[in-house]
């Protein structure tokens, strides 16, 4: 009641008596308390009834959307129009940018800062840029999946459907009536990804010469032989009773392919709060921090030293998104397969952990760069498949994970028979509830897609039921 009563009473307090207005003014941090927990109990009105000088208070709000992003509807116009604040805040939870005002979601620089943070950010964006040539050039070079987000007049031009579709056979989804209805894209499709068929235009479906270029001739087994599979091989019960299954035997079959393993280049530490000591609450959270393997650092791109031109794509990547070059350079090897050698075709996972900056997250938060990818090189070029990646993002760490947050690993590989010379990838994906494997295989344009999302195992219970 006394939260409650605290929040409420602001406003009839700041009309009716300017001293208490100047306190809550001058002194905000006294009443953080009783916001933030009327925050929590879902009240959706608490930043509509504060006085002005709370509703721009960056701390505070800050603080409060992390709770409640739909808070942001109510904030001072000032923080609406704050694009540094609206870019703080959307490093920790990108999905605030549904919020925003409508003037900041047309700035086009904005806008593309926001899908370096977010891969889908343009899903918010204003319908004047998606329907912007040159804005949507740029962004569908640098991400074909950013296709999917324009308008309609966008993507009925052959300039903006083609190189996407290259790119990812499956964003013919997507695609306006003329797109689909195209024998000519809906090839480029399929020659992208086989499952791009059933995306095509009705009167193409039965087109047998889509349909043989859609073949699969070297499938995967039914999902339950795979399952199986996966089940014999990578899944043990834990001796002790009552522990479930869990995921073991990373390179079972295919260590001889493994470059680098070097997972554990991260370490948890047991902190404590000290807003919550100093109001005599000792409580415990744990941090992830960066740990070398030794005592010196193993630069990236002394383990890609036999690529150099791999390492030129991959500092191309990144830069294109703005990350800084000492960001880039800081970024440590955890693992480096061989696939296979014609054409050579390799898998990583370059890794960057570092305390935030932002003060406000420092106690849950970290700042990591991650990219999860699949190379191959083809026609004298390195061709990325991306699989994972996050760019230079404040991440909340949570100690669920065994790692910290969701993350891909790339546990085996996989042939379908002792012939196999395209084996499939398995990759491990930690989740907050279970884990699980994706298997993903080549498609005819070199590029790998997913094909089979095994069931899930190691699962916990929800901690909110």
């Amino acid at each position: 009641m006394k939260a409650k009563f605290a929040t409420f009473i602001i406003p009839f307090l700041f009309f009716n008596n300017q001293l208490l207005a100047q306190d809550y003014c001058f002194y905000p941090q006294k009443y953080y308390d009783a916001i933030l927990t009327e925050v929590a109990n879902k009240n959706p009105n608490v930043i509509e009834n504060l006085p002005e000088c709370l509703k721009q208070d960056r701390n505070l709000i800050f603080k409060v959307l992390l709770l409640d992003k739909t808070q942001f509807q109510n904030v001072s116009e000032t923080l609406h129009q704050d694009k540094i604040f609206i870019k703080r805040i959307i490093k920790a939870d990108p999905d605030i940018l549904k919020y925003v005002a409508p003037e900041v979601r047309a700035d086009s620089y904005f806008m593309e800062e926001a899908t370096y943070i977010n891969r889908d950010a343009l899903k918010y964006c204003s319908w004047s840029l998606l329907d912007n040539k040159l804005f949507m050039k740029k962004m569908i070079d640098l991400d074909s999946d950013n296709y999917k987000f324009a308008s309609d007049r966008i993507k009925s031009f052959e300039e903006f459907a083609r190189p996407a579709i290259e790119d990812n056979g499956l964003l013919l989804e997507f695609a306006p009536p003329n797109v689909k209805a195209s024998k000519e894209f809906a090839k480029i499709a399929i020659n992208s990804d086989r499952n791009a068929l059933k995306f095509v235009h009705p009167k193409l479906a039965s087109d047998q010469e889509l349909i043989d270029l859609a073949k699969d001739n070297d499938p995967l087994p039914q999902p339950a032989d795979l399952e199986k599979y996966l089940h014999d091989n990578y899944i043990k019960k834990h001796e002790k009773k009552n522990l479930g299954e869990f995921i073991s035997g990373e390179g079972k079959f295919f260590q001889n392919n493994q470059l680098i393993n070097r997972h554990f280049i991260t370490k948890w530490s047991k902190t404590y709060n000290l807003e919550k000591v100093q109001l005599g609450e000792l409580k415990e959270e744990w941090r992830l921090n960066p740990i070398e393997k030794r005592n010196y650092k193993n630069l990236w791109t002394e383990d890609f030293k036999d690529y150099p031109d791999l390492i030129k794509r991959i500092k191309k990547f990144f830069a294109k998104r703005r990350l800084m070059p000492e960001s880039i350079s800081d970024l440590s090897t955890t693992y480096l397969w061989k696939i296979k050698d014609k054409p050579l075709t390799l898998a990583f996972n370059l890794y960057g952990i570092s305390n935030t900056t932002d003060e406000i997250l420092s106690q849950n938060f970290s700042n990591v760069i991650s990219i999860t990818a699949i190379a191959q090189f083809q026609q004298k070029k390195w061709r990325l498949s991306i699989i994972d990646v996050i760019f230079n993002r404040e991440l909340k760490i949570d100690a669920v994970y065994e790692n910290g947050h969701k993350k891909y690993t790339l546990w085996d590989l996989y042939g379908t028979d002792e012939k196999d010379k395209n084996p499939k990838l398995i990759f491990k994906i930690e989740d907050a509830i279970c884990d699980y494997f994706q298997i993903f295989k080549e498609q005819p344009n070199g590029r790998y897609k997913i094909a089979y999302e095994s069931k899930k195992v190691q699962c916990i219970e929800n901690s909110d039921d």
